[in-house]
């Protein structure tokens, strides 16, 4: 199960058409390595100054976990 970059988007969109704002983003290894190929993506994903493992996607932490496809938006 591979997740596009639009498809990423809409979950996001869902989240926040919920009344949240999401405050991290818990996403599976591969996956997260499916949208770092997407140049969209990588576009808006930032990292931390003084942590280099800590990546933001549009000031959302992004935590990347070992199962290879997940996703979770809190």
């Amino acid at each position: 199960m591979q997740l596009s970059f639009k498809e990423f988007n809409k979950h996001l969109e869902e989240f926040n058409n919920g009344g949240k704002k999401p405050s991290g983003i818990v996403i599976g290894y591969k996956t997260y390595s499916g949208l770092m190929k997407e140049e969209k993506f990588v576009y808006h994903v930032t990292r931390d100054r003084s942590n280099s493992m800590i990546r933001y996607y549009k000031g959302i932490e992004i935590r990347i976990v070992a199962e290879k496809h997940y996703l979770k938006i809190e």
